[in-house]
């Protein structure tokens, strides 16, 4: 009968471990937004154009993005005969970048917090948007976003 060494388990041990070591958490919106460029994880980069002038949409964004998603959901429920509790904290960003580029961030807090890397200030990155002007009433809209499918 054959027995396996300690070594073979260690081998197989780092075999596993290895790829999860690789898993880089993005710590800031620039490297977020270039590992989604690169294609990284289950993401994807889609380009937009819009038929409306920069202001009308920043002055949009600037409005709605924290009345609309700066937000905590919290949710309950039992595990087993134990009731646990759980929340997400939502955290937009968006900041001029000049007189017509603008930069838009999706963050998210998650309470308790997953085992793993320590999350950047403000949370996990979800999603980022680029905004550019590209004429008088026409601009460039760049998503970043995970894929749903």
């Amino acid at each position: 009968m054959k027995t396996r060494t300690p070594a073979f388990a260690l081998v197989l041990t780092l075999a596993i471990i290895a790829p999860i070591a690789a898993i880089q958490v993005p710590h800031t919106r620039r490297e977020f937004v270039q590992a989604v460029a690169a294609g990284e994880g289950a993401t994807k980069m889609e380009t937009m154009i819009a038929e409306r002038s920069f202001d009308q949409v920043y002055g949009l964004l600037e409005r709605k993005s924290s009345a609309c998603l700066d937000l905590e959901v919290k949710r309950s429920g039992f595990v087993g005969n134990q009731m646990e509790v759980s929340s997400s904290d939502y955290n937009p960003t968006l900041k001029r970048v000049g007189g017509n580029r603008a930069e838009f961030a999706l963050q998210v807090v998650h309470r308790p917090r997953a085992i793993g890397s320590t999350p950047p200030p403000g949370g996990l990155y979800i999603m980022a948007a680029d905004l550019k002007a590209i004429a008088k009433d026409r601009m460039e809209v760049v998503l970043y976003t995970p894929k749903l499918k």
